[in-house]
């Protein structure tokens, strides 16, 4: 459901037609429901990326119809790395990324070997009414693998 903007030219005395209701039942629907996208990867993912690139064009590139307003991203995910790596996450929406050279988050691993868990949410604000791609970005100096269970979603909040 979309959002529709609510009649405020009433007259005193104005009888309510089925078509206001409608709007009306419409509206609260969208506000009870917001657009949402959701994806958990279900198999590892190898990258050996110096450039910011999508993590998975196919499955992590994740779309919404918003009625307008902020939405809220979240990625959440295991990280196999070696050699005292480091690893940047950004968000591109609508084919601008979020973050400058590093992205919106570096993790860098002081161990030389092992796994650790990345995290991160993102709050857009201001986001025009309509249809919005958000691309999960990396970027790496050396060879990551992102575990199998990660997840990354999107959420409109107003």
């Amino acid at each position: 459901m979309a959002w529709t903007a609510p009649k405020t030219d009433w007259i005193t005395g104005e009888l309510m037609i089925a078509e206001d209701m409608n709007a009306v039942s419409e509206n609260l629907a969208t506000v009870k429901n917001p657009a949402s996208a959701a994806y958990t990867t279900t198999a590892d993912i190898d990258a050996d990326i110096r450039e910011f690139a999508d993590v998975d064009s196919d499955n992590l590139n994740l779309t919404i119809t918003t009625a307008g307003g902020d939405v809220l991203v979240h990625f959440s995910g295991s990280v196999q790395f070696a050699n005292h790596r480091w690893i940047d996450f950004d968000i591109e929406v609508d084919g601008n990324r979020l973050g400058g050279v590093d992205g919106i988050l570096r993790r860098h691993f002081v161990h030389a070997v092992g796994r650790d868990i990345v995290t991160f949410s993102r709050l857009i604000q201001d986001l025009s009414a309509g249809s919005h791609t958000f691309k999960l970005q990396w970027k790496q100096n050396g060879s990551v693998r992102m575990l199998s269970h990660a997840q990354y979603w999107v959420r409109e909040v107003s």
